[in-house]
């Protein structure tokens, strides 16, 4: 191996099915793969690695299977004793965390300090399991943040939270923004028959389910549809039940997570794309949704604003009523829809990964260069 060993985090990016944090390694390490560099990348995944994925990547770095019990095992045994055992000499943990006892300097992803900001700026509900996971990530974080050699995150509004919330002075920290992934192609499915709204939907409060499903209740247009796409399959039982509840279960729509080439479909299809979160450190799918035309409904908290600028029409989250107007607006007026899709379309080609992955090669060689 020539120069430095970094040995990176990349069970998300291996899977076949990625979406967030998952879809930012895989792209950025694609991205990096055909670069040459005075640095070698050592990939680590776990037990939900895809073999097709692996290969593909295998072209470029070497990758390494570790099967664990659960996350914690993983992350702060078996990652570091892995890569000891390799010589690397960086571990860059790419999901928000990074192992406590590191055998090498520490470079750290940070998404976003939104968990930092539950139960003040938005609701706290979580299931037990994403309450001990948040509890743990948090301490972890704490500690690592100060002591990471170098910090990229993903939008200025992270970088300005992080910060301040861990009392930084910025010196480590780096911006990479992230980008829409390309067309599925050939590989494109089905939208969904006759006109509809389209919504990512997830029980996590900061996603606002509830709150776009009281917005539909309180809509003037009677005939709008909504699609809620890529709720875990135990989490449809609920997400249905609050909708009977609100009185809109019969026009509403709850499907699992769906491939890319589905939700293509899906976002061009839409009449548009309601992305009311109370916190983002990016909002990635504002940027698909307006890849392929698909007007948006954002918030106007987080970074949507610096995402998505001039490009979607912004809701305050906590207002369904407000959100109820926009998707009122959205539905029957096409004059509106042609504009932010044409303003959403060349706001989402300011985007590129390879801006990111170079961004990112940018870091490396600060850091493998003593600079960082």
């Amino acid at each position: 191996m020539k120069g430095p060993t970094i040995a990176v985090d990349a069970r998300y990016g291996l899977r076949r099915q990625r979406r967030g944090i998952g879809e930012y390694v895989y792209q950025v390490l694609s991205g990096l793969g055909p670069k040459p560099r005075p640095y070698q990348l050592l990939l680590f995944g776990d037990q939900s690695l895809d073999p097709v994925v692996a290969s593909q990547l295998g072209r470029w770095y070497p990758v390494v299977r570790l099967a664990a019990p659960n996350f914690f095992v993983w992350e702060q045994l078996l990652f570091p004793r892995a890569a000891l055992r390799h010589r690397a000499q960086f571990l860059h943990g790419t999901a928000n965390i990074g192992p406590l006892l590191s055998p090498a300097p520490l470079v750290l992803t940070i998404h976003d300090v939104i968990e930092w900001h539950r139960g003040r700026s938005f609701p706290a509900e979580l299931p037990l399991r994403h309450r001990v996971s948040r509890l743990y990530r948090m301490n972890a974080l704490r500690v690592l943040a100060p002591r990471a050699r170098l910090i990229f995150t993903v939008s200025q509004h992270s970088a300005r939270e992080i910060r301040e919330t861990f009392h930084l002075d910025g010196r480590t920290i780096r911006v990479t923004p992230l980008a829409a992934k390309g067309s599925a192609g050939d590989a494109m499915g089905q939208p969904a028959p006759g006109p509809y709204l389209l919504m990512l939907g997830a029980l996590d409060a900061r996603k606002n389910l509830r709150g776009v499903l009281t917005a539909l209740g309180l809509c003037q247009q009677r005939d709008i549809r909504l699609e809620v796409v890529g709720l875990e399959e135990r989490a449809l039982g609920l997400a249905q039940a609050w909708a009977h509840a609100l009185g809109v279960s019969h026009r509403v729509r709850f499907r699992p997570m769906v491939d890319d080439g589905q939700l293509e479909a899906l976002y061009r299809g839409a009449r548009a794309f309601l992305y009311p979160s109370f916190d983002e450190g990016f909002g990635l799918p504002v940027l698909e949704a307006m890849q392929y035309g698909c007007p948006v409904v954002a918030s106007a908290r987080g970074a949507l604003p610096e995402v998505a600028g001039e490009a979607a029409l912004y809701v305050e989250p906590a207002d369904p009523a407000q959100i109820a107007a926009a998707m009122d607006r959205l539905w029957q007026d096409p004059a509106l829809r042609s504009d932010l899709a044409q303003r959403g379309r060349l706001r989402a080609a300011e985007f590129s990964w390879e801006r990111t992955a170079e961004l990112t090669h940018q870091g490396y060689l600060e850091l493998c260069g003593g600079r960082a």
